[in-house]
C-alpha cells in the first residue's frame, strides 16, 4: 500500500446496542468529523416495521497527521477505561486511502436540467 497516499484512520468496533453510545462517545472525541453508527435489521414478516439486530457498528475516522500515533494512543486509552466499566472488544485500527474516501468527503450532487431551457 502507498503511504504516501494514505489520509485516515479507521477505528472500528462491533458491540452490543448497550454499548453503541458509549463507544460512540468515545471516539466523537478524537474525530472531527463524527462518527459512523450502523445497525441492521431484521424484519419478521412483510408487517414488522424491523427489529434492530443486537450487534452495531461503530466506526471513526482519524486524520493521519504528525499527531496520529498520539491520538491512537488516547483512543485506545480512553475505550480501554470503558472496557473496565463492561467489556467490550478491541478495536481495529485500519489505514485508508484518500481515494477511497474521497466519494465520502465529496459527495457528488445532483445536476438538473430546467424544463424551460429546452436542453
Amino acid at each position: 500500500m502507498d503511504t504516501n497516499n494514505l489520509a485516515w484512520i479507521e477505528v472500528s468496533l462491533t458491540v452490543d446496542g448497550e454499548l453503541a453510545e458509549a463507544v460512540a462517545d468515545v471516539l466523537a472525541r478524537f474525530s472531527s468529523n463524527g462518527v459512523v453508527v450502523e445497525s441492521g435489521i431484521k424484519y419478521l414478516n412483510a408487517d414488522d416495521p424491523g427489529t434492530p439486530l443486537d450487534q452495531v457498528h461503530v466506526r471513526a475516522y482519524l486524520a493521519m497527521d504528525k499527531d496520529i500515533d498520539e491520538k491512537r494512543r488516547k483512543v485506545e486509552e480512553a475505550l480501554w477505561y470503558l472496557g473496565c466499566i463492561q467489556q467490550i472488544p478491541p478495536a481495529s485500527f485500519t489505514p485508508i486511502s484518500t481515494k477511497k474516501m474521497l466519494p465520502f468527503l465529496y459527495p457528488i450532487k445532483p445536476c438538473y436540467q430546467s424544463a424551460l431551457s429546452g436542453k
